[in-house]
């Protein structure tokens, strides 16, 4: 009998890439500390997309409270995971799977872009400034890079929003920068017109891949669906369409928004989302309830339909103000809305 022993250290390979990837992210974090054959192993991109595919659905929630308040600053990510049955569903929220971002960022507040495939696209405004600092991050190694600056200030009235897509087919995550320049024309009219900007990861710098007269506005971020990222807008003459750029090609097209639009609705408070694989609006301008239409048929203007109306008693009819976004789940028939801070869940 063999006097030898065999730690995890001195498992194959393949073996220990399949105990660690079934680990949760903070764990994996941890676990980057081991021994260096560790970190190499968990720092592969094969790895990160293995930790992926076996990681439960959940809803990734930013929270952050400045530091001018009476409670101490914060700036942290949290998990809501699901319990999902037949005949169960349950939210679960585990404190402990939280990711703090300030002994990263010790003085950036984020707004969250967009996340594919377990990467995070965030951006940090400087209101002084005009400058806009934008982070592609990996929660599971809690690694960053940061994006190059790109031309043109954010100062008013001049806009900018952004997206965060992949290109389906090379496989290449792209961040997209919409720069509006408000313009006037001989008849004093105003309209923005908005400059494309594109930065492929991996390749250091930005690219300007053309102009529209398209308004972005400032509040929305591209929603990615089918290898395409969209926007609400507005064109010279105040009508609203959803604008998408193919993330492959990066050409840029537009189609009809959902039914209900008014120019008299000031401000319009209309919010573009996904539920299932699907397009969809969210129409708060009612104060007594929410209207979500679906695009059943991406791009047919015809195939809009009303598929859920949320009633607002009266002391909740401030959701109605704000921005509410929507995502739905494998093998869910239940919404889940995020309304600013509240989590608010909606059974069918």
């Amino acid at each position: 009998m063999s006097d030898q022993t065999t730690t995890i250290l001195n498992l194959p390979l393949s073996i220990l890439e399949n105990i660690l990837s079934n680990l949760s992210p903070k764990t994996v974090f941890i676990c980057r500390s081991v021994c260096k054959s560790w970190l190499n192993l968990i720092s592969l991109p094969e790895f990160s997309k293995l930790h992926l595919s076996k990681s439960p659905d959940n809803l990734f929630i930013y929270f952050s409270q400045s530091s001018w308040s009476e409670l101490p600053s914060t700036s942290v990510f949290k998990f809501i995971n699901f319990d999902d049955t037949p005949h169960y569903h349950n939210l679960i929220y585990e404190p402990n799977l939280d990711l703090d971002m300030k002994p990263n960022f010790p003085d950036a507040g984020f707004s969250l872009v967009g996340s594919i495939h377990g990467f995070v696209c965030l951006f940090h405004m400087h209101c002084d400034s005009g400058l806009d600092d934008v982070y592609i991050f990996n929660p599971t190694t809690r690694e960053y890079i940061t994006l190059p600056e790109v031309k043109g200030l954010r100062k008013y009235p001049n806009l900018v929003t952004y997206g965060f897509g992949l290109d389906p087919v090379r496989m290449e995550y792209k961040v997209v920068r919409i720069y509006q320049v408000e313009t006037r024309d001989p008849e004093k009219r105003s309209y923005y017109t908005s400059e494309v900007q594109v930065y492929t990861l991996g390749t250091g710098s930005w690219r300007s891949i053309g102009n529209v007269k398209l308004c972005f506005g400032c509040r929305y971020f591209g929603v990615y669906l089918n290898g395409k990222l969209h926007w609400l807008v507005g064109d010279v003459d105040g009508n609203e369409s959803i604008c998408f750029i193919d993330m492959q090609d990066e050409s840029s097209h537009t189609f009809s928004t959902a039914p209900g639009f008014s120019k008299e609705n000031c401000p319009n408070l209309l919010n573009l989302g996904v539920l299932g694989n699907h397009l969809c609006i969210c129409d708060n301008n009612a104060e007594s309830h929410l209207d979500v239409w679906v695009m059943k048929e991406y791009g047919v203007t015809s195939s809009w339909s009303k598929e859920i109306v949320i009633n607002i008693t009266p002391e909740w009819n401030w959701i109605c103000y704000q921005m509410t976004s929507l995502e739905s789940f494998p093998r869910w028939r239940d919404l889940v809305s995020v309304v600013g801070r509240c989590l608010v869940y909606i059974s069918s």
